[in-house]
């Protein structure tokens, strides 16, 4: 399952196409409680939903930049969350020093996309097209993304829309 460049056009048969993601199979010896705690989560979990083949999640899980630029620092993720955990506790230097940990992790991440993204610019004609027919695209799929509560099965995460303004935002830098 090879990604593309681009997700496929708006007014194509196959932008229309409904991508259901497998779900996990239960662990191998799991306990009769394990099994009904992955039950419930997997009822609870949005990935059955599905999305379609343009849309938010179909740019960042089907297409080359999309992989790239949908990495960050999830406020979910446990090295995020353990810099916060028990703040009250900590020194205001501290939790000054995780998060500006953090900043830095991302910071780096955020400048190599920005290199790949401009190298992609300056190689050529034709890259220069595919990547700034990308971010069409990738701002048209996204449109509703600052809805009060937008629906995650047509726009991409936080992570991504936060990437793709980086690179945006420094592209415009002499």
């Amino acid at each position: 399952n090879t990604p593309h460049f681009h997700p496929p056009p708006a007014d194509s048969p196959e932008a229309s196409v409904k991508v259901t993601p497998t779900m996990p199979r239960l662990p191998t010896g799991a306990s009769a409680q394990q099994a009904r705690l992955f039950h419930m989560m997997q009822a609870m979990s949005n990935s059955r939903a599905g999305y379609l083949r343009r849309s938010g999640p179909a740019l960042e899980k089907e297409t080359l930049l999309g992989l790239v630029l949908r990495l960050g620092l999830p406020a979910e993720h446990p090295s995020v969350t353990s810099t916060f955990s028990n703040a009250a506790s900590k020194t205001k230097k501290d939790v000054s020093n995780g998060i500006e940990g953090l900043r830095r992790q991302l910071e780096l991440y955020q400048n190599k996309c920005n290199e790949l993204v401009k190298q992609l610019v300056i190689a050529g004609e034709d890259s220069r097209k595919n990547v700034i027919q990308w971010f069409i695209d990738a701002l048209l799929v996204n449109v509703n993304a600052g809805a009060s509560r937008p629906d995650r099965t047509k726009v991409s995460s936080p992570e991504l829309l936060l990437n793709l303004s980086v690179v945006l935002l420094k592209l415009c830098e002499p």
